[in-house]
């Protein structure tokens, strides 16, 4: 069966790779890649395919954030990182209870809008067209961290996505936090939050932990070459990356509930 051949050398080392450069550079957990490759190339069912994606989350966001917290520090105090994971997973309960009364079309549509806006916004920032622009004070105020834990988490549960790039784009926009100081941050909710389904789906046996550990290699690479390249980029150039990718994104799924 087609579903009992292992990726080959070059796909594997090209998904691994690919998925630990989004980890290092723009703290993506890399699900977005690693998902459609294993469903198109492994032939393996949705499922499997979240499932082994969450597990390699794990690994891959956990090694980006401790080679960003050595190369850059935290970013948030402890007490202010455990505040937004917490509020982040209440958030992604409610954003389930959401998701259960909202179409496919228009939940596409609103992830779309809400990503292009905040996504332009930085975008404007990086490029240095906004009058007035936040200034990052070293830490945002206190309130933030919950009220922008709980929004990431409502949109993961909602969308279906890791939550830790909403997380530090929510914080670049709105409080002026540098993308590279953002990084860890956005990466250690990553963990928490695939740590949680990659349990449930490990227990499921809808793990392909072979392929898993065959991407790591790969992936290791891929950190290491995305952390540099991010430390190495100015600020305002990191916020233009990291905005662009996520203008491409909003685009592609607002076109794909459009055509749904």
């Amino acid at each position: 069966m087609a579903a009992s051949k292992p990726l080959s050398v070059i796909r594997v080392a090209a998904i691994g790779s690919l998925a630990g450069l989004l980890n290092g550079l723009i703290g993506i957990g890399g699900g977005i890649v690693i998902v459609p490759g294993l469903i198109r190339h492994r032939n393996a069912s949705p499922e499997v395919a979240v499932g082994s994606s969450l597990a390699a989350v794990v690994v891959l966001s956990s090694v980006a954030f401790l080679v960003h917290v050595y190369l850059t520090g935290l970013g948030l105090d402890l007490p202010g990182l455990a505040l937004v994971i917490a509020s982040g997973a209440v958030g992604a309960q409610f954003g389930g209870w959401i998701l259960a009364r909202l179409s496919i079309r228009w939940m596409l549509m609103l992830f779309s809008a809400f990503v292009l806006l905040l996504a332009a916004r930085l975008l404007a920032q990086g490029l240095g067209f906004t009058l007035a622009q936040p200034t990052w004070s070293g830490a945002p105020a206190t309130w933030a961290y919950p009220v922008v834990g709980l929004a990431s988490g409502i949109l993961s549960g909602v969308f279906g996505v890791g939550g830790g790039a909403l997380v530090l784009l929510g914080f670049a926009v709105f409080f002026g936090m540098p993308i590279h100081q953002g990084l860890p941050l956005a990466l250690a909710v990553n963990v928490t939050n695939a740590l949680s389904g990659c349990v449930r789906h490990g227990f499921a046996g809808r793990v392909l932990w072979s392929e898993v550990g065959r991407m790591v290699p790969a992936a290791l690479v891929g950190i290491l070459m995305g952390c540099i390249v991010a430390v190495w980029l100015p600020p305002d150039e990191l916020r233009v990356v990291f905005s662009g990718f996520f203008l491409f994104m909003a685009i592609r799924i607002g076109r794909q509930a459009l055509r749904s």
